[in-house]
């Protein structure tokens, strides 16, 4: 919560309007703050903008300094710059998130959408936000609590933001692994294991729309349902270990 006031509070205090003069102003006093890297700038005696050690080493400030509105502006633009980017480390090292998710994130928390597209390019540059690297951990994820189907994948993959032809490129690696009526398959072990009296399904309508039903919402096309069925309808069902 402290943080988030902190923020909030810089946010603020780059952003307003009242900091902006027709005229240089001079840079009288750097004032650092007790066991933080961030530092209070005052300007012709009044504190008027807080920033982030690096960027007062990336601008090469010192008392003394006269600054233009311009040049102001570019020390606001930077330190929002900066605020984000921490933002934005802090979010994914919780978990991966896609692009959209982040952009999300950053936009809930006020920030411009200019500092946002620079953010996201910068991590895309240190290779700290990959999309499809994303998709391959969300994907295994989604199949490792329970089997899903092509269609399903695809609608979670197209709420994360990832792009059509990376989401084909992602589900053909995911399929090569393991084939989406073995993952079917895989479903109905899975759900017959907790439900056993249900692998009589070729015995009752009851049992068989269940399944049928079940498997739909989890995103398998007709073709595999109607093979598995196929299967499950058999004398001796060959269900996977």
């Amino acid at each position: 919560m402290k943080r988030k006031k902190h923020r909030s509070r810089f946010l603020k205090n780059i952003r307003n309007p009242s900091i902006k003069k027709q005229h240089n102003v001079v840079l009288s006093k750097i004032e650092r703050i007790r066991d933080k890297h961030l530092y209070n700038l005052y300007f012709d005696g009044q504190p008027l903008l807080r920033i982030h050690e690096e960027v007062l080493v990336k601008f090469g400030l010192r008392t003394g300094d006269s600054i233009g509105e311009e040049t102001f502006d570019t020390l606001k633009s930077s330190e929002e710059f900066v605020l984000a980017k921490r933002e934005a480390l802090a979010i994914l090292n919780r978990r991966a998130r896609s692009e959209k998710e982040l952009r999300d994130r950053l936009r809930n928390k006020e920030y411009h959408p200019r500092i946002i597209s620079l953010v996201v390019t910068h991590l895309n540059e240190q290779g700290l936000l990959d999309d499809k690297q994303f998709a391959r951990i969300f994907t295994r994820h989604i199949l490792s609590r329970k089997p899903a189907g092509k269609a399903l994948l695809q609608r979670e993959l197209r709420l994360k933001g990832i792009s059509q032809s990376l989401t084909k490129d992602i589900l053909n690696e995911t399929l090569q692994e393991q084939s989406e009526e073995e993952l079917a398959l895989a479903a109905v072990t899975k759900l017959l294991n907790r439900r056993p009296m249900t692998k009589q399904a070729h015995d009752g309508k009851g049992d068989k729309q269940r399944l049928i039903s079940y498997l739909s919402r989890r995103g398998f096309s007709w073709q595999t349902i109607h093979s598995v069925m196929r299967k499950l309808a058999s004398p001796t069902p060959d269900f996977p270990e």
